[in-house]
């Protein structure tokens, strides 16, 4: 790590612009209306330029209604809007007499379409909803972070004492907090858990960065908490039941205007929950594209010299236990293969319910860490403190000729596209490189694939439904285990390949009670067992999902 290292007592940094009004996701608000309708203009545009007569047009419309159709027969979400039906059924209406006694056309049946999505997707910032958020959240998290239930009402200022050493951060947060001064920050999470875009956003507000705008899903805002929240916080509206060209084209446009006007943003470039505990491999990439578009945008419309720049910082959240674990992997072992017709698994529909999942993960509290990788432009490049990109060969280098073809800066969407591949390529080996290695980890992965060493030959779905009276390694073979995969993961993170959390450096069996207490703290059935002198676990496929964490690093070589 390069850069000035904070300490926990540091925090929360100052504000790198003082003045709340003067942020730029309050400007997004201050301007709404201009806001909305550069959106509107933009995804007419983009639209019209691939639908370039009106048969094609009038085919897609037709493709929009069908499919918004098929959504309507299904049940309703309280978010919805309570026009859903009537607003369709115009639209219907409309679109079969265009061609007899109706003035009316295709286009302004699309800017109908547009407006109304439009309008569905946007957010707002309040500074008071802000500042009442900033208030609360740090008793929240030290509250979630306390050492135990029963120190649940210790006083505040205890709480704040102890956050920073609960949730160590690591990475070049200098240089992430100057670059955003000169640019727009684009951050890019891991996830894993319902509790990340709170824990996010309130750990860039604890570096001192202003507010972050974000897409959240539309069943979250069914949610009294939450919708208050997020309706007020510069979180738009993503409807992932919404599959058509007109909802998908808004959604990218809006994105790009508000990149555009330094709105700071964060994608969760995984698209939805890690079903399989692992770290994204294959990232969703139609949000990320962005980035490189509004980018583009800024070098047609401003002077080399003054084009504003868009930096890309991936983000790691590594949690010893995940809440909602047990569904996810039922989810993905239920689906492999079929992720497209995964719904939603929501562990909190209602308020009560949110209550109850935070009084779970405070009662379960456990500590986490985050860390912050390269920071890069929009082609994966990475760049120095002022902002400079550098290729893979340390030449300093123009991101603008990227867009160039023949002298001129001109659009490409193929070539983009494959800039937006590598970006995503880059943001990947950030994941795997800057995943924070917990004895949690460690502990499951080597339990897990002694077991499949075990009983070598047998398929995982078989392996799973093993009996646990039938699961049982000797704990001698699962120490030294632990022992060799430790001197190889020091190894691995002298090279750069991966980070180790300080506990690692513990004598073995320290290593394996600390991760077997955090990873047992919270689910009824432990994936983790230990009886004399074996190894167990009562579900195994919990340890499978926690396994996960570590694949992909070559590591089952060292067994």
């Amino acid at each position: 790590m390069s850069g000035r290292q904070y300490n926990p007592t540091d925090y929360p940094l100052p504000y790198i612009i003082e003045d709340v009004r003067s942020w730029p996701i309050s400007k997004l608000t201050e301007h709404k209306q201009e806001f909305v309708d550069e959106v509107k203009q933009r995804t007419k545009a983009k639209l019209l330029q691939r639908y370039k007569d009106t048969k094609s047009l009038n085919d897609e419309l037709a493709r929009v209604l069908y499919q918004e159709r098929i959504r309507l027969t299904e049940k309703p979400w309280k978010a919805d809007p309570k026009d859903e039906r009537q607003f369709w059924g115009g639209i219907k209406s409309k679109f079969l007499k265009l061609g007899e006694t109706s003035s009316i056309t295709e286009q302004e049946i699309l800017e109908e379409i547009i407006d109304r999505y439009v309008n569905e997707i946007v957010g707002e910032f309040d500074t008071n909803a802000f500042n009442f958020a900033k208030a609360i959240l740090p008793q929240f998290f030290g509250r979630i972070l306390a050492a135990a239930p029963g120190k649940w009402f210790k006083t505040f200022a205890g709480n704040v004492k102890t956050l920073h050493e609960k949730i160590p951060i690591t990475g070049d947060i200098e240089k992430i907090r100057h670059l955003a001064t000169k640019g727009t920050v684009v951050v890019v999470p891991t996830h894993f858990s319902n509790m990340d875009s709170i824990m996010v956003g309130w750990l860039l507000n604890e570096l001192g960065l202003p507010a972050f705008t974000y897409g959240a899903g539309l069943n979250l805002f069914s949610i009294g908490l939450l919708s208050y929240f997020m309706n007020r916080l510069g979180a738009y509206k993503v409807d992932r039941r919404k599959k058509n060209s007109v909802y998908l084209e808004t959604l990218k446009s809006y994105s790009t205007v508000a990149l555009q006007r330094g709105a700071h943003s964060i994608f969760f470039p995984g698209g939805t929950r890690s079903r399989s505990g692992a770290i994204e491999k294959k990232l969703k990439l139609g949000l990320l594209g962005t980035a490189v578009e509004a980018q583009k945008l800024h070098y047609k419309n401003y002077n080399q010299e003054l084009a504003p720049r868009i930096y890309v910082v991936p983000c790691v959240i590594n949690y010893h236990f995940v809440l909602e674990a047990p569904g996810l992997v039922n989810d993905y072992l239920k689906e492999t293969g079929k992720e497209k017709f995964l719904k939603e698994n929501d562990e909190y529909s209602t308020s009560i319910k949110l209550v109850r999942f935070i009084y779970k993960f405070i009662s379960a509290s456990s500590s986490l860490s985050v860390s912050f990788g390269e920071v890069m432009d929009v082609l994966g490049n990475e760049v120095d403190a002022e902002g400079n990109s550098y290729n893979h060969l340390g030449q300093q280098i123009n991101v603008k000729n990227y867009f160039m073809t023949n002298g001129e800066l001109k659009d490409d969407e193929q070539r983009d596209a494959e800039y937006t591949r590598i970006l995503g390529e880059r943001i990947v080996d950030n994941y795997h490189r800057y995943n924070v290695v917990l004895t949690s980890h460690l502990v499951c992965y080597t339990v897990f694939e002694l077991l499949k060493k075990k009983y070598k030959g047998v398929d995982l779905f078989t392996l799973l439904r093993t009996p646990s009276e039938d699961i049982s390694l000797p704990y001698d073979e699962v120490a030294e285990t632990i022992s060799t995969l430790k001197e190889k993961l020091k190894l691995m993170y002298d090279a750069g390949e991966v980070i180790t959390s300080p506990e690692l450096r513990w004598n073995v069996d320290k290593i394996i009670d600390h991760g077997m207490r955090n990873i047992n703290m919270y689910h009824t059935a432990s994936p983790i067992t230990k009886n004399n002198n074996t190894i167990g676990s009562e579900d195994l496929r919990l340890l499978y999902y926690y396994h996960n964490r570590l694949d992909g690093y070559g590591l089952e070589k060292w067994l």
